[in-house]
């Protein structure tokens, strides 16, 4: 029923993205939680995922980073002790902390790391802060595959091709290219037509995916896709909407039987597309291509 479960952290963060979703976020579900341990209500949360066979678990936040989080290591030890052998737990961070804590980084199986451009000063312009991490050293450090995640805005929309160009360069097999939310523009108007016209080779939860060189690049709309995923705020509140901005404060998960338990819900998704209109979608845990030395899936 559920594809992911997120794990969400508030507080100060190492970054000012102008585009952060902590500002379309009920003010109520931000409460700062980076030195809270375990987070609250974190029991339920694990029941849910446990009952609803969830075997993804990602670590993000609302309007910090995760990597900011002072139990990190204790929190991936307690997640891998209260979850069934296969369950794959990520982290989607903005890297900036990755270098001093890799040893910490590398306890997870994926990595999703917010990337907006190469040039230093869209860089600046998108994420806030000067100086981007190194991202070549991050590679070079990371025993685990890492995906980039980049949001498009009017900064970066003319580095596109360049952008994708570097990722290759880098031995980087996978990126996601995001829509801000709320952006209603076509991706025919966003991307190039040398890049968007690339035959897709599947649809993923109502995104296409492309295939770049034998790198698989997704188009990701967040209002348009199908996903589905519970939430757990720094608050503790619950929720499943997938959209964070619709989460409510007064959507707690209530559990009147471990294996029964009852979710408020929120509108989730869009219906499946027409049976045979794309090729089946492949799943995030889906086994990934051969990780070669430096190079990134």
């Amino acid at each position: 029923m559920f594809d992911f479960a997120n794990i969400l952290f508030s507080g100060p963060c190492n970054a000012r993205c102008p585009f952060c979703i902590g500002q379309q976020i009920d003010p109520a579900l931000n409460q700062n939680n980076l030195h809270e341990f375990p987070p609250k209500n974190l029991a339920a949360f694990m029941a849910l995922i446990q009952a609803h066979t969830i075997r993804q678990i990602v670590m993000s936040g609302t309007n910090t980073d995760p990597q900011l989080y002072s139990y990190e290591t204790e929190l991936i030890r307690l997640i891998r002790d209260q979850t069934a052998p296969g369950t794959q737990l990520s982290l989607h961070t903005n890297g900036r902390q990755a270098l001093q804590k890799m040893a910490i980084f590398n306890q997870y199986d994926r990595v999703t790391l917010s990337w907006p451009s190469f040039n230093p000063e869209t860089y600046r312009t998108m994420m806030g802060v000067p100086h981007p991490p190194d991202l070549q050293a991050i590679l070079n450090a990371s025993a685990i595959p890492i995906k980039i995640s980049c949001v498009l805005t009017g900064h970066n929309l003319v580095e596109i091709p360049d952008f994708l160009a570097s990722c290759y360069k880098l031995g980087i097999r996978r990126v996601v290219l995001r829509k801000v939310y709320g952006d209603s523009r076509s991706w025919e108007r966003l991307i190039p037509s040398t890049i968007y016209n690339r035959l897709p080779k599947m649809m993923y939860r109502g995104n296409p995916v492309l295939d770049y060189q034998g790198m698989q690049v997704t188009l990701w709309d967040f209002a348009a896709t199908q996903s589905r995923s519970i939430n757990l705020f720094s608050t503790g509140v619950i929720s499943a909407a997938y959209l964070l901005s619709e989460a409510k404060r007064d959507s707690t998960a209530t559990f009147p039987a471990r294996n029964s338990p009852t979710i408020t819900r929120h509108r989730i998704g869009q219906p499946s597309p027409r049976p045979g209109s794309w090729r089946t979608p492949v799943p995030d845990d889906t086994p990934l291509p051969r990780r070669l030395p430096g190079h990134c899936v």
